[in-house]
């Protein structure tokens, strides 16, 4: 399976929850109306909550054809990226496109749930399949700590703004949380989280811990136990799942076709939607781990990529 970086469109990517996913990017690295600490992007440049036209519909529009036209086994076509998409105000545009002309695919969006106050910007997304908002904070002061968000940003209108969309679309919503040890892991914190689900009632909440690089060495992954517990607690009042570490390896030989030229680029596109593992690039891009991490090396050596440590091992990102 061929892998596609336009401006705006990458993948398709395994996905831990969605299977194959071709993600759409619409902000400028690195626009959001948060600055979490714990994102595999890197720090907020631009925190704003200001909706505009970041780039331009039509050429997001045909990119997406493009790849369409390419592309023929794709489980969801997910809204996803460096920033909160919602931000673009032809997202609603974008949507109803893929609609009209790719009827059979899924659409999801994942999203901080900032915004969804907004009426305009719900009928423009509520014919999404899925929808999964962030909720990270069991109060404000967690919030804040996690998501660092733009001014006027509070977890009540977080709350607010998710059961304004659920009374306005049919699609399914997976209430995501991050779990950050020393913040929102105590006891106390799952039983607000409990109770917050249990009003908004999603289909589903997932639990979610740090699995790549964040942006401070502080930021840690939960264990298992602690998971667990929390799970319990808010598993009294909706479904529970944590989400699994690992994607699956896709198979794919197009790599062998590849000069060494290419080979990098492919490697290199992924590289650029977020960091990688050796073992990560494998699941993408169907290259064997034992190959690929001799690669790697010599792409950093040759000053390509740059590596750092994390919690599963070496990540690399492209080089500045």
């Amino acid at each position: 399976m061929s892998q596609i970086k336009t401006k705006c469109v990458f993948g398709p990517v395994p996905s831990r929850r969605l299977g194959l996913s071709l993600g759409i990017d619409l902000l400028p690295y690195k626009t959001c109306s948060m600055d979490c600490v714990y994102c595999e992007c890197g720090a907020t440049t631009r925190l704003t909550c200001e909706r505009k036209e970041y780039f331009p519909t039509d050429q997001v529009i045909r990119e997406l054809d493009s790849v369409f036209a390419e592309q023929k086994k794709i489980d969801y076509v997910t809204f996803s990226g460096v920033g909160e998409p919602t931000l673009h105000s032809g997202i609603g545009a974008i949507i109803r496109h893929i609609r009209e002309t790719h009827p059979e695919l899924k659409i999801c969006l994942l999203t901080n749930a900032t915004l969804l106050n907004d009426p305009a910007l719900v009928g423009e997304i509520a014919p999404v399949d899925l929808i999964v908002p962030s909720m990270d904070g069991s109060n404000d002061e967690e919030l804040f700590q996690i998501n660092r968000q733009a001014p006027g940003i509070t977890l009540e209108g977080i709350v607010e703004g998710i059961l304004n969309f659920k009374a306005h679309s049919r699609a399914a919503i997976w209430l995501e949380i991050f779990i950050l040890p020393g913040v929102n892991d105590s006891m106390e914190s799952a039983e607000r989280f409990r109770r917050l689900a249990a009003r908004i009632q999603p289909d589903k909440v997932q639990l979610n811990s740090l699995d790549r690089p964040g942006l401070y060495e502080w930021v840690q992954p939960a264990d298992d136990a602690t998971l667990d517990r929390i799970a319990e607690v808010i598993g009294r009042s909706v479904p529970v799942e944590k989400i699994a570490k690992h994607a699956k390896r896709v198979e794919n030989d197009a790599h062998r076709e590849l000069d060494l030229a290419q080979y990098n680029e492919r490697i290199l596109k992924t590289l650029r939607s977020r960091p990688c593992t050796a073992e990560d690039l494998s699941a993408t891009i169907g290259i064997e781990s034992e190959r690929i991490a001799p690669h790697l090396r010599r792409m950093e050596r040759a000053g390509l990529v740059i590596s750092e440590q994390g919690l599963r091992g070496t990540f690399y990102r492209p080089a500045k």
